[in-house]
């Protein structure tokens, strides 16, 4: 007599995909304000670029601390992104920022967690890691043209490390703010608080 074979649960649920979608259009209007912000500072010199562009890493970081599954830190990133277009100077570029954001926010997550072990250290670490990924990849590359010393390289890579880290802080802080009104309790976090309790 053949055995029945176990359901193999999909990799991701439909509850699931509707909290990346929500937390990818809430964090769409974070793009846009940040999109502004950043043209704004583009003419600013290396230092005001580096600053700013952790802004871009905030809805990664949430969705990596809240949902803490593969991939979603590049659907939320690429959905904002799609969200965000009308509305900022970028147009399309938006979205390649936020498949990029996404790509380097997952290779980090990856890393520095396995999707396993989210701490605040872990978290912060994580976004550390992408601000540098960052800077060696967007950031340096764009600014290859410029004359650049090596104090200006390490002030310039510190401060996109820096504000990367903070953006994971505010993530973090903000993320058990929403948590604890139960909007996240079908969500990794909301179940990992509430088998704290």
């Amino acid at each position: 007599m053949e055995q029945a074979q176990p359901i193999k649960r999909p990799l991701w649920s439909t509850r699931e995909l509707l909290i990346a979608m929500v937390i990818a259009v809430v964090f769409g209007i974070v793009v846009v304000s940040s999109t502004y912000l950043y043209a704004a500072v583009l003419g600013l010199g290396i230092f005001a670029r580096s600053a700013a562009t952790g802004l871009f890493f905030l809805p990664a970081a949430f969705a990596a601390y809240v949902l803490r599954k593969p991939g979603a830190v590049l659907l939320v990133c690429m959905v904002s992104g799609l969200v965000a277009i009308p509305f900022t100077p970028y147009g399309l570029l938006v979205v390649g920022i936020g498949v990029l954001t996404g790509i380097i926010g997952e290779i980090a997550t990856l890393i520095v967690t396995r999707y396993r072990s989210f701490g605040l250290l872990r978290l912060l670490a994580t976004g550390a890691l992408a601000g540098l990924i960052e800077f060696g990849s967007v950031l340096a590359s764009s600014l290859r043209t410029t004359p650049l010393t090596v104090p200006t390289v390490l002030l310039a890579t510190s401060l996109s490390v820096g504000a990367f880290v903070l953006a994971s802080l505010v993530a973090y802080a903000l993320a058990n703010a929403v948590q604890r009104t139960g909007v996240l309790a079908n969500t990794a976090l909301g179940r990992e608080m509430m088998e704290a309790q």
